[in-house]
């Protein structure tokens, strides 16, 4: 097993380093100029504060020059400087990541918590109204798109009937019932399209289970079905679903910048949306490349955790 991590830790960091070749690219290949934006007067833009401020920010340089001295101080964990803010980057994004973990750790918890039942009753009751009910809810969530359910949450929750803020943001330990009724709404946006996908899942995974010998066998020795299931095939039926949940919360911190901009989450999505608009390529590129190496660290933990789960996986 501890060989096996190891050549997994070694095999990230040719993806980490793509990684961040194509988010330096990308960002540099946007339309538009920082410097027009941070320049932008009613007369002439003055050509000596243009050098001065290429020459701050090391914009005067040669592409390739820029991305080597950008990747040699994001190893030391220096990103730089906002170049709206002039804040270091470094201390933005430090600020913002519990916001982003907040949401989708809460969001993914969740899920959990809605899908399993349902797709444990579900799998039990096969083929009746409430197996039915169950498919037809999780078809839904997953055709609905994540940002139209989050308007209609908004138009419905907090516009409609007025019962929760559409935005805003409380630190949970500092201020943790306001911090909770802020996170309601974004939460239930970022579950529900995932606690479709977990329904499916566990429903499939409970049915393969279930028709399995060692079922018969448990069944045969007299245990009651509400042990053979709960205590025995859904045990078992979790080790995929663990998984893919997983993989969702990497999913999903990848994906905060649309919901968190809808909601005004104070995450590093917004962080990013903010930077699009005003070209701040330091704070794009450094949340960019922060968020895939979090997608890449998770990813990695999960594989590992589900042959932590199922040893009778192979380790090659």
């Amino acid at each position: 097993m501890l060989i096996y991590a190891i050549n997994r830790i070694i095999q990230i960091i040719p993806v980490i380093f793509i990684l961040s070749v194509l988010v330096f690219g990308f960002v540099h290949a946007l339309p538009g100029d920082v410097i027009d934006t941070l320049t932008a007067t009613d007369g002439e833009e003055d050509p000596e504060v243009r050098a001065a401020l290429e020459e701050e920010f090391g914009l005067n340089k040669p592409i390739y020059v820029q991305y080597f001295i950008w990747v040699g101080n994001a190893l030391q964990g220096d990103f730089g400087k906002s170049l709206v803010t002039r804040r270091p980057v470094n201390i933005e994004l430090i600020e913002r990541i519990p916001a982003t973990v907040y949401l989708a750790l809460v969001g993914i918890g969740l899920s959990i918590i809605i899908a399993v039942p349902l797709g444990t009753l579900a799998a039990v009751r096969r083929n009746t109204l409430t197996d039915y009910s169950a498919q037809i809810v999780s078809l839904a969530g997953i055709s609905i798109p994540e940002f139209w359910f989050a308007i209609l949450c908004i138009l419905l929750f907090a516009l409609q009937l007025g019962w929760l803020p559409s935005s805003g943001y409380a630190p949970l330990f500092s201020e943790p019932g306001k911090s909770i009724w802020y996170l309601i709404l974004p939460a239930l946006a970022v579950g529900f399209r995932q606690a479709a996908f977990t329904t499916r899942l566990t429903r499939s995974s409970m049915l393969d289970e279930i028709s399995k010998d060692y079922v018969d066998t448990a069944r045969s020795l007299g245990l009651s079905e509400r042990k053979v299931i709960y205590k025995y095939t859904l045990r078992n039926a979790m080790i995929p679903t663990i998984t893919i949940s997983g993989l969702q919360l990497a999913s999903l911190l990848g994906g905060t910048v649309v919901l968190e901009t809808i909601f005004s989450w104070p995450g590093i999505g917004l962080a990013i949306y903010s930077a699009i608009q005003l070209r701040d390529f330091p704070v794009i590129q450094a949340g960019v490349l922060v968020l895939g190496i979090m997608v890449v660290i998770i990813n990695l933990l999960v594989d590992l955790l589900y042959r932590v789960l199922n040893p009778r996986v192979g380790m090659g």
